[in-house]
This record gives structure tokens, sequence and C-alpha cells, in this order.
């Protein structure tokens, strides 16, 4: 069971990996104004939101192959920082080919960060799991809603879903791997709660741009937080957890916009999106605000997920993993 967590893991990372480089070469190009004269205006970069997306998938990852440890979390976000520091640079040239080359080359990199991550000795953190499964979470729901100026691209309804696919499917790999051995959900749970994650990003993109799309994404999203809930709870549980779960629902369902709309607008103040944008020596957004929508998820996420911790739903705190041969007492993150 282990080397099929890992595998799973392992496997979103190459695709995360694979999706960059297409993004880098062939998306990045279809986003940036292509006349003379033509503004850059809000969303425009819609494809530095989908490359950023599975970057963040592609940490999510690791930090879970190192089952949430201290030094692997910061190996993580620093991997993760370089990566994004090399995505600016392949911007500012404007790679526009090589792309198998390129994506081979991520992939073979991504692999090799996840063998070193599963390899460091650590104690298992099943609290900083279950908050790096609900960031995959609510990143999964600001990825598939991702929009360009026009919203007519082919390539943005592929690209979000796959994107989106992929953080959904971290989350519930995250999950699981959160829960350990002693409180390992049932097979044929997983296995829903992973065609589910697989199937309804694409879906979701098939419904024209408007209100209906957004309130199905944070349908969705509430979803996933509640499954990253289930999976990572243990089994079997309680009847005081499976009540909370309507709670889960509830809170995540209140907490996502109230807790998206002040950072959007703190990004907003701020202009997050201008350093980067000039970094790639892009043109500026002049008519709107240039904001990355996706970096939200990840204070979204923390908070989130910290918040259903001390509400009551923690992983089970007697797991081990299956290999490690180390027994968490207690929850740390």
């Amino acid at each position: 069971m282990e080397l099929l967590k890992r595998s799973v893991l392992m496997a979103a990372a190459a695709v995360s990996a694979a999706t960059w480089a297409i993004g880098v070469t062939v998306l990045q190009p279809l986003s940036e104004p292509g006349e003379p004269g033509v503004l850059a205006e809000n969303n425009t970069y819609w494809a530095r939101e989908l490359r950023w997306g599975a970057l963040i998938a592609l940490v999510l990852v690791l930090i879970a192959l190192g089952r949430g440890g201290r030094w692997v979390t910061v190996g993580a976000l620093i991997t993760g920082g370089a990566w994004i520091g090399v995505d600016i640079g392949l911007d500012r040239i404007d790679m526009a080919s090589g792309t198998w080359q390129l994506a081979a080359g991520a992939v073979a990199t991504a692999l090799v960060c996840c063998a070193a991550a599963a390899a460091v000795p650590s104690v298992p953190r099943l609290g900083a799991l279950f908050t790096a499964a609900t960031v995959a979470a609510v990143a999964a729901g600001l990825t598939t809603s991702t929009e360009s100026p026009t919203d007519t691209e082919p390539a943005l309804n592929s690209g979000s879903a796959t994107v989106g696919m992929a953080l959904a499917v971290v989350a519930v790999a995250v999950a699981v791997r959160a829960a350990g051995p002693a409180g390992r959900p049932r097979v044929r749970t997983v296995v829903a709660a992973g065609a589910v994650a697989a199937t309804v990003p694409w879906l979701l993109r098939l419904i024209p741009v408007g209100g209906g799309r957004l309130l199905g994404i944070l349908a969705f999203t509430v979803l996933l937080v509640v499954t990253v809930a289930v999976l990572a709870a243990p089994r079997p549980p309680a009847q005081r957890d499976r009540l909370h779960y309507g709670a889960v629902a509830a809170v995540t369902a209140f907490a996502l916009p109230v807790l998206f709309l002040p950072l959007a607008l703190v990004s907003i103040v701020l202009k997050v999106g201008d350093p980067f944008t000039a970094l790639a020596a892009n043109p500026p957004i002049e008519v709107d605000e240039d904001i990355v929508m996706i970096l939200l998820a990840i204070p979204i996420g923390l908070v989130l997920g910290r918040f259903l911790l001390a509400f009551g739903l923690e992983p089970r705190t007697d797991a081990t993993e299956d290999s490690a041969g180390h027994r968490g007492g207690t929850i740390t993150a």
C-alpha cells in the first residue's frame, strides 16, 4: 500500500511537471498580447496561473512524500521557489519551442526530487499533511476557475482542467497519506474520491463562463475539503465525526469567499503580480490590476486547514507510516 501511495504521488508530480513545461512553451505565447497597441489586462497572463498551479501541486507532492517532515517541507518550498525562478527566466526569453525536451527534463527533475524527499528520514507530521491536502483542494478550485480576457482560447479549458485535476488528485492522495495505515480509508472510498477529483474539473470547464460555473467550482472545492476531512479521519469514524462533516462543509463554504475577498483586495493594492510580470519582460497590465490568483490558495488553504484541525477533525494520532517505523504521538504542523 505504501508503494501504491508513493506511485500515485510521483505520477501526479510527473503530470504536473509536464503540464508546466507545456505551459511555458505552448500556453504562455498564447496568453501574451501579440499585436502592437494591444494592452495587457486582467487575466491576460492566465498561462502563468496554470504553470504556477502545477508547481504548487509538485511542491505539495514533495511534502507528502516526506511525510510532512520539517526539513523536507523547507526543501520542497526552496525547490518550488527555485522552479518559479526558472519559470520566469524561460518566460523572459520567450521560449516557444522544445516542448518535449523541456517536458522530459522537467519530469526527470521532478522524479529525482520525489525520490530525494521520500528517502529523507522524518517523523510523520500528520497535521502538516492535512493542511497540505487542504491547500491542494483550494488550489484545485482556483485553477479550475482560471479565466482570460476573451475566454475563447481552446487551450484555456483543457489547461485549467488538467491542472485542476492534478491538484484535486494530489489533495486526495495527501489526505490518504495523512490518515496513515491505522486510519486507512476503505479502498472503494479512495477510488470514488479519486474518480471525482479526476473528472469534475473537466465537467466544470464545459459550463459557460458565468455564475453557474463559479457556483459549481465553489461546490466542488467544498466537496474536496470535506473529502480530505473524511479520508484523513480515523476509520471507522465515530458518530461525532460524521456529524462534523456537515459542519465542515458549512464552514468551508463560508470561509472560502470570506478569506478570498480581502486577500484579493490586498493583492490588488500591493500589485503582487507587477514584479513577476516585469521580471518576465512582459507588457505590464495597465487596464486592470495584475494579481496572481493561484498564490491566494496558499494562505486560504493554510488558514482553513489549521482551523479545521482546531475544530476537531484531526487525523488519527497513533498512525504510523508503513515503512517509516515512526509513531506519531501528537499532531504537529
